[in-house]
């Protein structure tokens, strides 16, 4: 397999102009599989538009670039909020047929996604049986096993109508699936899974997998990423978990021949960060914007980049008030 990894500037969320010529540095005949991961300008409200309009000019160009049968194997992993520092824009990254010996060790990337998760079944253990089904299909695609695969990056959809405690939370649709991937990681087990797990039982989490709510998607939708024979040996990634927001060590130790950086912020419930108060959950502004703001300016100062896709909101894919990072660099 030979990955491109081909980054692309957004002056707004309906710029694709970057990633059409992306696109067009690709060689013709050969692309497997696409993905389309971006960190967009919006509200990152449940109203925003800035992600469907996003979605809508992403799927015309790649539309443009191979017609309905290249929109068929790729897939977009949006996310909205560059609050702090973050510039917006994205990479393309693509699986592309190779001649290269197989027996060499690199980047492999596979993507699949589940059946549509009706609205009554949202924040449901059918819809992280769902996510599960995804992760499973994604690494049958790229052809990783548990121990190969080093990240996973998966869109959920949102509960948007009902009651109960789940409705309208971007947390329970991250939760939902990030409990899928850790299943199908086997990082839990599904016994220990029932209706009353998601965003209560912290015990339960993955250490690999970073999850997105979307209101543009009906369907989990899972990106995953690991090294093997077989891969591109050019590129490889590599993940650290961290304990806290200000635990940079382990994110620094990932810098060297970054390509793309990846990082999930999260904060124990408590909102206490090393025993310190924080108003995180306790003030006007939401959470998650607050998260991506300190994390912008962590990732910024210990790497010197402005350009990384970092989200807020690490339900069940670290250790309660643990953070996530993940690269794609160039191999050594």
């Amino acid at each position: 397999m030979h990955v491109a990894l081909l980054p692309f500037e957004m002056s707004s969320p309906g710029d694709v102009l970057g990633l059409r010529g992306a696109l067009r540095r690709l060689p013709p005949g050969k692309l497997l599989q696409a993905a389309v991961i971006a960190k967009i300008e919006g509200t990152a409200t449940l109203n925003d538009v800035s992600r469907q309009l996003a979605s809508e000019r992403i799927a015309a160009e790649l539309r443009r670039a191979g017609g309905t049968a290249l929109l068929r194997r790729s897939l977009e992993i949006l996310s909205a909020g560059c609050e702090g520092i973050t510039s917006p824009g994205g990479w393309l990254l693509a699986a592309l047929r190779s001649s290269s010996r197989p027996e060499a060790f690199g980047l492999a990337l596979g993507h699949a996604r589940s059946a549509p998760v009706g609205m009554h079944q949202r924040a449901t253990l059918h819809h992280i049986r769902a996510a599960a089904r995804a992760v499973r299909a994604a690494m049958h695609k790229a052809g990783l096993d548990r121990k190969s695969t080093e990240l996973v990056l998966i869109k959920s959809p949102i509960l948007l109508s009902g009651t109960g405690r789940h409705a309208g939370s971007t947390a329970a649709s991250r939760g939902a699936a990030a409990l899928g991937a850790a299943l199908a990681l086997g990082e839990v087990r599904s016994s220990d899974i029932d209706e009353n797990s998601l965003c209560a039982k912290w015990t339960l989490h993955g250490s690999r997998t970073m999850a997105f709510s979307g209101t543009e998607t009906d369907r989990c939708e899972a990106l995953v990423i690991g090294n093997r024979r077989g891969g591109d040996p050019r590129l490889r990634v590599d993940r650290a978990a961290l304990a806290d927001l200000l635990d940079t060590a382990p994110l620094a130790a990932l810098a060297a021949g970054a390509k793309a950086v990846f990082y999930k912020a999260g904060l124990d419930g408590s909102g206490l960060l090393r025993g310190a108060r924080t108003t995180v959950f306790s003030s006007e502004l939401p959470a998650d914007k607050q998260l991506r703001a300190a994390a912008s300016g962590i990732v910024g100062a210990t790497l010197g980049i402005t350009r990384a896709f970092i989200s807020g909101g690490a339900e069940h894919q670290t250790p309660p008030g643990g953070c996530l990072a993940a690269v794609i660099r160039a191999s050594t």
